[in-house]
Order: C-alpha cells, then structure tokens, then sequence
C-alpha cells in the first residue's frame, strides 16, 4: 500500500478547499470524484483516504488558473496548531536547533506527502523535499505546499520567516511568477537536481518565544506513540485503533466502522480474529493509550475520564486499575511504574 494511500486528518484537505475558494473555486469543484461530501469537511475529527486528498489537490489545480501557485498559498495557511501534537512538539522547542531536529524526526506526523531529510554543508543547512514516490502530476504542488507549510511554521514558532540562501525544485518553471522570493528573500531555481531550501546554520540559534522544556518532553512522547502506531497502519489492526483513537469520548460502535471499512460486521469479526485480536480488545486498548498520554500532559483524572467517555471517575479508576494494577493517580506520580509496564 502506497504511503499516500493512508488515513488522513480532514484538516488538510480543508485548508486547500479554503484557499480554492478564494480563487472561485467551489467546494463541490474542489471533491468532485473524490467521495467526499460536505459532511466529511465539516466533521474536524474525521479522517479520509490519502488519495482523496490527492484527488481534491488535483481538482484543484485543474480549477484554478494556472497562473496562480495555489499549492504554496496553501501551504502558507499550515499552521503549527493544525498539526495536532506534531506541531505542539515544535511550538515548544527552545531555538531553531530544537525546532528542525523534531520537525525532522517527526515530519511522518505531518500533513505532508513528502520526506523531509536536513544535511549540513559547512555553514548552510538544507532541508531536502523528497516527493518521487508520489503521483507524478501532483509533485511538484506538493513540494510547494510544504515550502509554504516551512513558512508558516517558522511565522509561528519563530515569529518571522528566516530568509534562505537558495530554493531548489525538480519542476520545470510554472506559468505564474515566483511566489518564493517575496517570502523567503531569494527566488527558486526549476529544473534542478532535488527539491531543497538552503538557509544559514547561524539562524538556528534563534529562540522561540514561546518554548516549554517540559510541554516539548511531553509532546515528543506522545509524538513517539504515534509514530510507533503507524508502523502498523497498513494491518487493519491498526486502522481501527486510528479510527477509535481519533472520536474522543464517542467511541463508535462495532457496525459503524464496518460500514465504514465497506464489510459485515462478521468479515470484522473474523478478520480481526485473524490478526489476533478483537473490536472491543482494540477499544479497550485504544482507551489505555489515550488515558496514559492525557494523565502525562497533567490532565486531572476527572478530565481524562470525561474525554474517555466514561460516565464518572470512579469507573474509570476501575478500568485503568484493570490495565495497569494501580490508580491512576498514583500511576502518574511514580514514574518508574510508566517504565516497568
């Protein structure tokens, strides 16, 4: 299964909507043959298919004149806080040195398509963009959407958008002007080897105003859990666990994730059987995982019981006495219980 194929955050596809949009494209334009409907944009918790998301982007530049860069006045509008826990992790970093060690490590959490590689060449860093195993007609779009996401991360993180030494990108030149070079200070080069931005490594040491030592700590272990989930997402396993995880307190019912995955609620079963597990042993773990990062980022027990849905504390004391063997407070305050379970 192609990377790009995978469950996404609507989020994504919403922003570009929102930018076509302002070009007169229609939001019925925008996912014409993608199976998306209004309802699916409107819902923040939902996830769609990666192609769809692709198919929405190619609508999009097919509606669009083409001499507007639409990918990269998109990618401007990706902000941090739309990158759920990713972004919080970077939002708290101490400098730019914090900041593009945990972009880099945690970039598979991002909105993009692409990869995200960093070398150091003397005095220059360069982030490299690597899309060549992506849909060879939306490429080029989504190099640029992430050098515009870059911006708009620098903006929020940094306050400003540190200028580039050079703009490097596989496409031939565009039809519209270049839009690189009133944001970052420099204009891209077409046609070259890899996609890259290079920038001084001086400009690394830039603080950011809004760091939290402890909220970074707590971020990027919440980024390594995902991370470690997604290592499965192509089993069905793990394709649920994402779908629960992402409904909050509405935990969904057995029948509405099979209509949702196209089968019975007995193919379900019994493929889940195959995998060695089962709809309601996935639900109960899913639960366990949310619970130990919300009781981690300081929620009160009343708090994370609320977002779990349970009906008051007390049962879900209960629950996490039966998965871990002790209360949750004192689960939160003894640290070296987090490490021997």
């Amino acid at each position: 299964m192609p990377h790009w194929s995978l469950p996404r955050a609507v989020a994504s596809a919403q922003i570009m909507i929102r930018v076509a949009g302002e070009h007169g494209v229609s939001t019925e334009d925008c996912i014409r043959g993608t199976g998306l409907t209004r309802h699916d944009l409107a819902d923040p918790t939902r996830e769609i298919g990666g192609e769809q998301e692709l198919g929405v982007l190619r609508n999009i530049l097919r509606a669009v004149p083409r001499s507007v860069p639409v990918a990269f006045l998109a990618g401007q509008r990706y902000h941090l806080t739309s990158q759920g826990m990713f972004g919080f992790a970077i939002m708290s970093c101490a400098d730019g040195w914090s900041a593009c060690d945990v972009t880099t490590r945690y970039f598979d959490l991002s909105l993009s398509f692409n990869r995200l590689g960093f070398e150091t060449h003397g005095r220059l860093g360069r982030l490299l963009y690597d899309g060549s195993d992506n849909p060879e007609d939306l490429r080029a779009a989504l190099v640029e959407r992430d050098i515009g996401a870059l911006a708009a991360f620098e903006r929020d993180a940094l306050g400003r958008v540190l200028p580039a030494r050079a703009i490097a990108l596989r496409s031939p030149r565009p039809e519209y002007a270049d839009p690189f070079h009133s944001v970052f200070g420099v204009p891209a080069q077409y046609g070259a080897a890899m996609n890259c931005v290079d920038f001084d490594l001086e400009l690394l040491d830039t603080h950011v105003p809004i760091s939290d030592e402890r909220g970074r700590r707590v971020a990027e272990e919440q980024c390594r859990a995902l991370i470690e989930q997604r290592g499965l997402r192509t089993g069905l396993t793990a394709r649920i666990r994402n779908r629960v995880a992402r409904t909050g307190a509405e935990f969904p019912a057995m029948q509405t994730v099979a209509t949702e995955l196209g089968m019975s609620t007995r193919t379900l079963r019994n493929r889940l059987a195959r995998e060695g597990t089962s709809f309601r042993e996935l639900v109960e773990r899913t639960r366990e995982l949310v619970a130990e990062q919300l009781l981690a980022a300081g929620l009160t027990i009343d708090t994370v019981a609320g977002r779990l849905g349970y009906s008051d504390s007390a049962s879900f004391v209960s629950a996490f006495k039966r998965w871990k063997g002790v209360p949750p407070g004192r689960y939160r305050q003894e640290p070296q219980l987090r490490k021997e379970r």
